[in-house]
């Protein structure tokens, strides 16, 4: 049973389709005997009880692959979710930053403007005071 266990799911409803299905009485026959042998291997008694377990076992391992399917899922679900509040965490820091290199760009202009005016009020002074001592 354990050799061809992994070909019954794929054998059992073939075998069953040619023994019903097909218009040449040896190929029926070649296709039945053919089936009955394989139940038999498979361990079951009828033709119909392999039938029902092999679709028994493709229904489980369909319900097995659509939870496998279903996990995989909800993890790239939860992955996207996680990479979209880094990048909103990201998107926050830049704006901060950018805010922050505005306002100390402003403060340089400021100093600058600031120390500007302050030379030329001392140059201006330095003028008056030598105009005035000679």
């Amino acid at each position: 049973p354990d050799a061809v266990a992994p070909f019954g799911p794929l054998l059992v409803p073939e075998l069953k389709k040619v023994a019903e299905n097909v218009a040449f009485e040896d190929i029926r026959d070649v296709a039945l005997s053919a089936l009955q042998a394989l139940t038999k291997a498979l361990g079951h008694s009828s033709v119909d009880e392999a039938i029902k377990s092999v679709m028994a076992e493709e229904a489980a391992a369909a319900e097995e692959e659509q939870k496998r399917i279903e996990r995989a899922r909800e993890e790239e679900r939860q992955r996207a979710e996680e990479l979209a509040r880094k990048e909103e965490a990201e998107r926050k820091q830049w704006k901060e930053a950018m805010e922050a290199q505005r306002l100390l760009d402003k403060l340089a202009l400021e100093e600058e403007a600031k120390a500007k005016h302050e030379d030329i009020i001392k140059k201006d002074k330095e003028k008056r005071s030598v105009k005035g001592k000679g």
